[in-house]
């Protein structure tokens, strides 16, 4: 900023129409105000890229991601990691899955949650089979506990990149498999 200044932060769609974000932000002479914008679109074009790549090559599947800092943000990109690897029970259980507002930004573990408290048990037992056919179909995830059965999809912020990218590091490249091996 050359001067002092109060700013609104706008958001503007397609169709021209203005949304106000915030309506004051103060700012100091000097002060740097940026903004950045992704597509959701190029996102998920991404990780079904990498996963489909993932499972061709017989790489082990990991998502790392800044899910503790980014508290807005990250689970938004997680989520839509999460709906990518589970692309065909998302698809297929769609209407359910939003009747219970089962929500992939809190991870997998969380869809399973609402999915186990909120349908009968016979309803649930056919959704999660779906879930547990994408393991099948898609390629190996790396484990944050595979004696529990806890991908570093099922929660967020289980795979911060600060601590866990060290440990691969560490390992050579390698992860935890859902045989407890790396």
């Amino acid at each position: 900023m050359s001067d002092a200044a109060d700013v609104s932060i706008e958001h503007i769609d397609s169709n021209g129409k203005k949304t106000v974000l915030k309506q004051s932000t103060p700012l100091l002479k000097g002060e740097v105000i940026d903004s950045t914008y992704m597509s959701k679109k190029a996102l998920c074009d991404f990780y079904d890229a990498e996963i489909a790549d993932a499972k061709d090559t017989g790489m082990l599947l990991s998502l790392h991601l800044k899910a503790t800092m980014m508290k807005k943000s990250d689970p938004i990109l997680f989520g839509h990691a999460v709906k990518s690897y589970f692309k065909d029970a998302f698809a297929k259980h769609e209407q359910t899955l939003k009747k219970i507002n089962a929500n992939p930004n809190n991870g997998l573990a969380s869809v399973l949650a609402s999915i186990n408290e909120k349908l009968s048990a016979k309803e649930a037992a056919a959704v999660i089979a779906d879930f547990d056919a994408c393991y099948e179909t898609g390629p190996s995830v790396a484990m944050v506990n595979s004696a529990k059965g806890i991908t570093n999809l099922h929660v967020p912020s289980d795979v911060i990149i600060d601590a866990s990218v060290p440990n691969v590091v560490r390992d050579s490249g390698k992860m935890w498999n859902k045989d407890n091996k790396l």
